[in-house]
């Protein structure tokens, strides 16, 4: 898919600009000024503009609600954030709206409420290219707990004291001479290892991304870090592509509301694709993520009333899928997930061990760590999956999370394994066997390769 670039953008508005003036009521991609549509922004009916494109020249925000039918550009000379859609009445809908090509933020999705707000999609909608998205790849590999500097494709992307993101990891360069950057280390004793500012190290190959950190810079972020929204986009298609940050995000750290996250198209975000921060109740289903730099989909935190099904997710800088939940988890099946630069699918207890997973039907190709890590899991199912190519690890990874006893019963039946590089199944949490509190069952049509669990 073609990455527009700012001149893309406003070379097409210049030809819009040269079209003949017809009714506003039946022009296609008239442009509309700024001034103008913030004088129809009181209409509580909300704001239909038929395709008209609003060139953005100053911070925009937009109180109606409800906007139907617009494009939002940056005008020439503009460098800043794209518009604020603020909740009327709770709800912000927007059908067949795209906002694209800010060096800032996308579009941001507010209310002054702090619960009990809703965001509805409807039609097409396209929140890409923005934020200024900066990255490149590494030409060699790299251990990042011990490699102060690395090479890469294109290091002119970059300059001292920028923040960028190598697999999980935030780092801080501080030099660069000519394809290789050297990062900021640790202070005595640990001087070789480069300084992580947010997430961990990971083992890189050539290929992984190298991005420019992208901080709130993504397509479209609804909520500002309070309690959730209700989202509805079951009637949309949405497009959210090639953003320095997230492609769509759900920024939320409180439970509420239901989720409705279907028809996603998110690909070659600086971060992750689609992320969903705490997500009680609702789905992502039918959703494509390739290419983001860190996870394709992401739920910082989740309950067994979400199911995660039916998407495809390719070539993510990190995890394919990444679930974390508190107690309990998404359930998680069905989905096509390939060529993850760590792991597959991988489900992350918070504070207490999560009972009853469900992860079933998945296909999961060419892993750079393993297929499948569940980290903290004391029950549940994992059930006719098809693993195929993990390197690092066991294909099945049982992990332990520090703090954390298990116990329960774990049925691993009926998976197709294939090509792993370091065993089937294994797990380093001591507790696992087939006869203690912490029970893992196996069934298997083929002797299985399994690891640290007694009994097998």
């Amino acid at each position: 898919m073609k990455k527009f670039t700012r001149r893309d953008f406003l070379s097409s508005l210049a030809v819009c600009s040269m079209a003949s003036i017809i009714p506003a009521r039946i022009a296609y991609g008239k442009p509309l000024g700024q001034e103008q549509l913030l004088s129809l922004d009181i209409n509580e009916g909300g704001v239909d503009r038929n395709g008209s494109i609003v060139l953005v020249k100053k911070p925009l925000i937009l109180h109606a609600g409800h906007y139907s039918n617009i494009t939002f550009y940056p005008d020439a000379g503009y460098f800043g954030p794209g518009p604020i859609f603020m909740a009327r009445n709770g709800k912000v809908i927007h059908n067949n709206i795209t906002v694209s090509g800010f060096s800032g933020p996308g579009c941001k999705i507010l209310s002054d409420s702090e619960i009990g707000n809703s965001f509805i999609a409807l039609g097409k909608c396209n929140y890409s290219n923005n934020g200024d998205l900066r990255r490149t790849t590494l030409t060699s590999s790299a251990n990042m707990r011990f490699s102060p500097s690395i090479f890469v494709a294109d290091s002119s992307l970059f300059k001292p004291g920028d923040f960028i993101w190598i697999g999980d990891g935030k780092f801080k360069i501080r030099e660069i001479k000519g394809s290789e950057i050297l990062l900021v280390t640790g202070v005595p004793p640990n001087i070789i290892s480069p300084m992580v500012f947010s997430g961990g190290y990971d083992k890189c190959t050539v290929g992984q991304f190298v991005t420019m950190n992208g901080d709130d810079k993504h397509g479209i972020r609804i909520g500002n870090g309070g309690y959730g929204w209700d989202i509805d986009l079951s009637q949309s298609k949405i497009e959210s592509s090639h953003n320095s940050g997230a492609g769509f995000y759900h920024a939320c750290k409180k439970f509420n509301g239901k989720q409705i996250i279907e028809n996603i198209t998110s690909i070659g975000n600086g971060y992750i694709n689609i992320g969903m921060s705490y997500m009680r109740e609702g789905v992502i289903k039918n959703c494509i993520a390739r290419d983001s730099g860190n996870n394709g989909i992401d739920v910082f935190a989740t309950s067994k009333k979400v199911d995660i099904h039916d998407n495809i997710v390719s070539g993510a800088g990190v995890d394919g899928i990444f679930i974390g939940g508190d107690g309990e988890s998404a359930r998680v099946y069905d989905n096509k997930i390939s060529n993850c630069r760590r792991v597959g699918i991988l489900i992350n207890a918070r504070l207490n061990p999560i009972k009853e997973v469900f992860v079933k039907g998945n296909m999961i190709l060419n892993s750079g760590m393993n297929s499948l890590t569940l980290t903290g899991v004391e029950s549940g199912a994992v059930n006719e999956n098809n693993l195929n190519g993990s390197v690092k690890r066991p294909t099945i990874y049982l992990e332990r999370r520090n703090g954390l006893a298990l116990s329960g019963i774990l049925n691993i039946s009926d998976n197709t394994i294939l090509n792993s590089s370091s065993g089937d199944i294994g797990t380093n949490y001591p507790g696992y066997s087939n006869t203690s509190e912490a029970t893992v069952q196996i069934k298997s049509a083929r002797k299985l390769d399994v690891s640290g669990i007694k009994g097998y």
